[in-house]
């Protein structure tokens, strides 16, 4: 039997409460820098096959729930062809909930120091770092590795939602474009921001 998407879908009443608080990780993002212009977008994995995107072209200071585009996650599509686009960053999204089960949001920004660490790598490892336990670290002395991606162009992107796995390592939440920015996911919106808040302080120059 071959299940027919509901082609006007709306967020249930959970799923508007993950958007809300969204929407409010989005505007602290916006806030310190880290997604300026209409840079960044932000996702939610919604009932059945949906995620529900932030639109391209926006201000995420200005992020709304009733804003977010409703996308298909087998075809990565939108479910209202006639509907504001979704970000053009929405395949990373996809790759991300496609290969892991218990990522319920995604949050992608641009905080300045993880991206200025990535640029010429293509691993990111800490050691001997106290904050490396917020990535999911036992101890701070194990060593805690995060692979990094080659940031896609506009066309390579299209499909870049399988090439997302190579990017997920054995412990951090995150995925990596080298010079890009970060994407993480948890299971609220304020999980994934801990995560990059985290990153964030772990790629700050040391004093």
């Amino acid at each position: 039997m071959t299940l027919i998407q509901n082609p006007f879908p709306a967020p249930t009443p959970f799923e508007k409460v993950l958007l809300q608080e969204l929407a409010k990780v989005a505007a602290r993002c916006y806030e310190r820098g880290w997604s300026w212009g209409t840079a960044g977008n932000f996702s939610i994995r919604g009932q059945g096959s949906l995620i529900w995107q932030s639109p391209t072209g926006l201000c995420k200071g200005e992020l709304r729930p009733e804003l977010f585009v409703a996308v298909d996650l087998q075809t990565e599509k939108a479910v209202e062809a006639w509907t504001q686009k979704p970000s053009a960053e929405m395949p990373v999204h996809a790759g991300i909930y496609k290969n892991v089960a218990e990522a319920k949001c995604v949050v992608h920004t641009h905080p300045p120091y993880a991206v200025g660490v990535s640029r010429g790598k293509k691993v990111i490892t800490f050691k001997n770092e106290e904050m490396a336990k917020a990535l999911g670290l036992r101890t701070h002395t194990d060593t805690i590795s995060i692979p990094v991606l080659p940031n896609g162009t506009p066309e390579e992107m299209i499909s870049y939602s399988s090439r997302v796995k190579e990017g997920i390592g054995a412990v951090a939440k995150l995925v990596i474009l080298e010079g890009h920015g970060v994407w993480a996911w948890g299971k609220t919106p304020m999980e994934a921001l801990a995560y990059l808040e985290a990153l964030e302080f772990l790629c700050a120059p040391k004093m």
